[in-house]
Parts: C-alpha cells; sequence; structure tokens
C-alpha cells in the first residue's frame, strides 16, 4: 500500500499472450539481487484460470499512480536545446512554431508535459532538423499502434 491505498499489479507469465492476471500490491522488498537488476514483489492475485505459481518469474507492471488528466506526447517529439526543452507545435495556418515545454517525466516512448502544450495542439514528430518557425507542414494522422489494434 501507498499513502494508505492499494496498488494495482498485473503479472504475465513470460511466452503468454493472454492478458495479464490482475492483482494488488502486498510486499515489495526493497534490495535488488546484484545478479539479475530485479527485486521482489509480492501480490495478491485472484487467478482464477492457475496461470500463476508460487516462486514463478513472471513480467511485472506496478501502477504508482493514475494521472487522468495528464497531456502525453510522443517522446520523439520533444526536442533539447540550448534553452532546453520545446516541441514544434502546428499552428491552424500549417506552419511550424516552436515552443518551450516542461516535461514532467518520459516513460517508454510517452513523455508526460507538464507546460506548454495545450490539449489538442498538434506536435511535430518527424522531421523537426528541417523545421524554423513558419515552415510550412503537412499534418498527417497519427500512425496506427503496433499490433493493428485501434483502441
Amino acid at each position: 500500500m501507498r499513502a494508505g491505498r492499494e496498488l494495482a499489479v498485473t503479472a504475465l507469465p513470460p511466452g503468454d499472450s493472454g492478458p495479464a492476471e490482475t492483482g494488488k500490491l502486498a510486499f515489495i522488498d526493497n534490495a535488488v539481487d546484484a545478479t539479475t537488476g530485479t527485486i521482489t514483489l509480492k501480490g495478491l492475485f485472484a487467478n482464477g484460470k492457475d496461470r500463476l505459481w508460487p516462486g514463478q518469474f513472471v513480467n511485472v507492471s506496478l501502477t504508482l499512480r493514475v494521472e487522468p488528466d495528464a497531456l502525453v506526447i510522443p517522446t520523439q517529439a520533444v526536442q533539447v536545446g540550448q534553452n532546453g526543452s520545446y516541441v514544434y507545435i502546428v499552428r491552424p495556418d500549417k506552419t511550424a512554431e516552436p515552443r518551450d515545454v516542461t516535461v514532467g517525466r518520459a516513460i517508454g516512448g510517452d513523455s508526460v508535459i507538464a507546460k506548454g502544450v495545450a490539449e489538442g495542439e498538434q506536435v511535430v514528430v518527424d522531421g523537426q532538423l528541417r523545421l524554423t518557425k513558419g515552415t510550412l507542414v503537412e499534418p498527417r494522422p497519427p500512425a496506427a499502434p503496433a499490433g493493428g489494434s485501434t483502441s
């Protein structure tokens, strides 16, 4: 538990293509195994399909917090310059405009933007090296996620 609330844990055995089992965190061992770089987590799972076994190695995700109103953009849109991080915004007239941003954190291929981009604004994710303020751009719809699902 963290600050009096339960933390969600998902576990998926390696090579298993089904949905991950969902449970709640019971214990975290803060000692890191130097040979594997892993830590021990103990979770409580209903395990109705008998997919998890005691001592089994599984891939685990621990959800520390959920921020439903966070503004997230692809990390590849974020550039780093002499004055810090910035992105190119696509203006309504289809020109590029550099904008300073504050990145809260980057997780995988996504960056949480704390300041600098408003909801609904488009950012440039490809070809930023060819852009300057006022360069005409041609917006394209985002690529479908890997696996073919668009949900």
